[in-house]
Formats: C-alpha cells, structure tokens, sequence
C-alpha cells in the first residue's frame, strides 16, 4: 500500500470534507479533551455523532448519509490523528 498525498498526487477530495479535516484540527484540543479515543462523526463542520469505534461509525453513518458527505475522524490530542488518514465512505486519502 502506497501513501499518497492528495495535494502533491492531485487527487480531487471534495471541499466538505477537507472543510470538516480543517474543522477538526482548528478544534482537536477541546474535541480530545473530551473525546479522546473515540471515532467522531463529522458533517458540515459539525460534529454529529461519538462513536466508539470505526465499524459501529461506519455502519452508523453510512444508514443516514450518503456516501462523501461525512468524515469519520479518530479523535487524539496528537497530530497523527489527522495526519494519516481523513476516513468517508467514498474517499480514504492519506495526508
């Protein structure tokens, strides 16, 4: 498995969601200190919904949201909780 970088590789991810990565990490330290270790569901900059884990998030969101619509983010107070990986049912882009 190859590690992209979707603004060197120009991979076309829609604005929402790197709107919602971006939202994530103007937000990560408030979000960890409540959140810390769970899956967050996130839309339109919002967060929707806490999970536990990836399967439950996924399951969950993909029943009321279409695919690319949401990002399903691991909440941690470091940085790689946003450095490997923006999760969405239609896009896995590693940054």
């Amino acid at each position: 498995m190859s590690v992209m970088n979707p603004k060197s590789e120009g991979m076309d991810v829609p604005d929402s969601l790197r709107r919602n990565l971006e939202w994530y990490i103007d937000n990560q330290k408030e979000l960890a200190e409540k959140y810390n270790g769970k899956i967050l569901l996130i839309i339109d900059q919002s967060l929707v919904k806490v999970f536990n884990d990836m399967t439950e998030a996924y399951t969950e969101a993909s029943k009321s949201y279409p695919a690319g619509t949401f990002t399903l983010q691991p909440c941690s107070p470091d940085p790689e909780s946003y450095t490997l990986m923006l999760y969405t049912p239609t896009y896995g882009v590693f940054a």
